[in-house]
């Protein structure tokens, strides 16, 4: 029964892959075609006086459209190339810091030792271990396209709060993301939503140079038309992660039940980050993690649920694990220790 519930999420998982794609030509059609027809629309005035009509250049619409469109995916080749293919410097980028072997911590030697075991388990290579110190609330990602250049990074909050059997779950559900190949998925999202946020930062940087241009007004015009479709494209842009990252968060925690044998410590893991979000200590504190949400553990945005979250609903998670688990009266209290310095 297992075997077939996971063979079920990993076929979900693929049509969510293949909807990804189709939103996001979808999303890149409708914001360049909405430029062009902004650009190209000609006032063509009539036989008399008080007659107009407007009409489309239809050969700068199909210019304009097609150069969109190709700044667009440029800018999206481009964030993934920067981005590159080790883990290890996506966890830098997004403010982890990496674990060596001098460190002495305990806390940290846990930790080790559990991806070290976990690799063992999964027949997978050791990743590059990564700890987010500034971060008090429990989460954690993987990152990297290949398993051979993975890294996983938890928070600090994961490894004060968390007991050794529920860390131990969280970094076998990074794990099924890097057996599963999800990080490679989860890097176009960052490129295809920094692509289409492009315009918005093109926008700003037009109506910021309209105040000294003698067609200041047309550029404020064209300024704010690109923050509008680039809001537009941002929106796009979340409705793909939350499209994509929910089958996925579900097909990791099947896995990770079955690295570990214990899909209660999963679930407990999950009930101390709703107890955090209930007391609102979940939300994150680097400003890099934002663009990468749907890449961690549990959603940034600190509240159980919401259309447009990255993550399946959280006690919908928790009650996958633990049939029964009772959102009324289960939540367990918890309070994030000082971070330290």
């Amino acid at each position: 029964m297992a075997e077939q519930s996971s063979y079920l999420l990993a076929a979900n998982a693929r049509k969510q892959s293949r909807l990804m794609w189709g939103l996001f030509l979808l999303s890149l059609a409708l914001v360049s075609m909405l430029i062009a027809g902004i650009v190209s629309i000609r006032p063509v005035t009539g036989a008399t006086a008080h007659s107009s009509q407007w009409l489309i250049d239809w050969q700068a619409f199909i210019f304009t459209s097609i150069a969109v469109a190709v700044l667009i995916l440029l800018a999206c080749l481009w964030k993934i190339m920067t981005l590159g293919s080790d883990g290890a410097d996506i966890a830098r980028a997004l403010g982890a810091t990496e674990v060596t072997d001098e460190n002495s911590d305990p806390a940290i030697k846990r930790y080790r030792n559990l991806v070290e075991e976990t690799a063992l388990a999964a027949s997978l290579p050791v990743p590059a271990i990564f700890v987010l110190e500034k971060e008090s609330g429990i989460n954690a990602f993987a990152a990297g396209k290949s398993t051979d250049k993975a890294a996983i990074a938890v928070t600090r909050g994961a490894l004060e709060l968390l007991t050794r059997d529920e860390l131990g779950a969280v970094v076998a559900h990074e794990f099924a993301h890097i057996r599963n190949l999800d990080m490679r998925l989860n890097l176009r999202l960052i490129g295809l939503i920094h692509g289409l946020m492009g315009l918005y930062v093109v926008g700003r940087i037009v109506m910021h140079s309209a105040g000294r241009s003698r067609k200041g007004g047309q550029l404020v015009f064209l300024g704010i038309a690109l923050v509008i479709l680039g809001l537009l494209g941002a929106f796009f842009g979340r409705v793909m992660q939350a499209a994509i990252s929910r089958q996925r968060e579900y097909l990791a925690d099947a896995d990770a039940s079955r690295f570990t044998g214990d899909p209660l410590a999963l679930a407990a893991a999950l009930k101390k980050i709703g107890g955090l979000q209930r007391s609102g200590l979940q939300e994150a504190v680097h400003d890099e993690l934002e663009e990468a949400r749907h890449m961690m553990f549990a959603d940034l945005s600190g509240k159980l649920s919401g259309w447009l979250s990255t993550h399946p609903p959280l006690i919908q998670r928790i009650q996958a694990l633990e049939p029964g688990f009772n959102p009324d009266t289960d939540w367990p209290q918890v309070q994030a220790k000082p971070l330290q310095k």
